[in-house]
């Protein structure tokens, strides 16, 4: 049986314990936050026998053989280092962590532990996704050219998820809270899709902003709001071509959209999981070139995250996305950052 911790339980947390409690094998066993009467609630929903209040003490106290990471991006890498010096493998909420520093220590307790170490960049169980990437890697729209993606959301204009002024939701409007704004929360995600697709990302010139929420005083009680809730950002790809990436918590229609295109030199790919997250639409071939006529390609589901930590857990084989990408990720987090400060382009470390 393969013993699973959970630390943070708010509503990511929910996800992960659904996921874990599907697979055969596979116990969720104690559960752990700061908040009593979070942790109670969610032990009782989820029947979970063990809680705690210091993530440490249920280290030391439970035999784990993994804990999924789902407290705020600013306790992600003391969370997720103290666990593999326990030889506990990690399944970390994104982004990796809350700075380069932190995502750099946590890559290098990684690469000295003997457990699996993985990042929940959730879009990588669309089969879109691996489907158009075996596409592009095969060489069926040639040589990349030009990429736009995004990745839109509607719950500062519209109350479809809920009031974003409830506690759910309006910690990610705060830097004080351990929120890195829309450019972490989503960015992230837009800049594992985009770079899963088309290689890594050697240059971004980006634009980060915080628009008026109409409160007095742009804060709500203890929440200053002076996180980031629009950014967009033009990238150059390490195979030449040119990106434009952007994402918004202003966009009207939009609940939750991802989209991407990729032109090549001789076709075209297109991915909007609002149309569907296993299927993909291609344009190649001269006749069809010629007359903008695009395809649909069915591929089959693609294994969550869940499924590929524990399968990682009981191979001792490596999962992806592991710390080593989520490195690579906040990087692009740290130099959109950079270029928002310096209002300029800046070169990917």
């Amino acid at each position: 049986m393969i013993k699973i911790g959970i630390i943070g339980t708010g509503g990511v947390a929910h996800g992960h314990v659904q996921r874990y409690l599907r697979m055969k094998g596979v116990s969720v066993v104690a559960c752990c936050d700061i908040s009593e009467e979070k942790r109670e609630a969610f032990a009782r929903r989820w029947n979970i026998p063990a809680q705690y209040e210091d993530f440490r003490e249920m280290l030391r106290s439970e035999k784990l053989d993994g804990v999924s990471n789902c407290t705020p991006d600013s306790s992600h890498a003391k969370v997720a280092i103290e666990a593999l010096r326990h030889n506990v493998a990690v399944l970390s909420e994104k982004p990796m962590a809350a700075s380069l520093a932190e995502a750099e220590r946590m890559w290098e307790v990684a690469k000295a532990s003997k457990v699996p170490h993985m990042i929940n960049f959730s879009y990588r169980r669309s089969g879109a996704l691996h489907g158009a990437a075996r596409a592009i890697r095969a060489g069926h729209i040639g040589r990349i050219r030009h990429v736009e993606g995004s990745y839109l959301q509607s719950w500062l204009v519209a109350d479809y998820w809920g009031d974003w002024k409830s506690p759910a939701f309006i910690w990610r409007l705060s830097t004080r809270h351990g929120s890195s704004g829309v450019l972490g929360d989503l960015g992230c995600h837009l800049y594992d899709f985009v770079t899963y697709l088309c290689g890594n990302i050697v240059e971004i010139a980006c634009a980060l902003r915080t628009f008026p929420k109409g409160v007095p005083g742009n804060r709500i009680g203890e929440f200053v709001l002076d996180a980031n809730d629009s950014f967009s950002a033009t990238v150059t790809f390490e195979n030449g071509a040119l990106g434009v990436l952007h994402s918004s918590r202003w966009a009207s229609g939009h609940h939750n959209s991802i989209r991407v295109r990729i032109y090549g030199d001789q076709g075209g790919i297109e991915i909007d999981l609002d149309h569907s997250p296993e299927i993909y639409r291609i344009v190649r071939g001269e006749r069809n070139l010629k007359k903008a006529l695009w395809r649909e390609v069915v591929c089959p589901p693609a294994p969550t995250i869940q499924e590929r930590f524990i399968r990682a857990i009981r191979t001792g084989k490596a999962g992806s996305p592991d710390f080593r990408e989520g490195l690579q990720n906040q990087k692009y987090l740290h130099y959109s950052f950079l270029s928002d400060q310096r209002k300029r382009a800046v070169q990917v470390q």
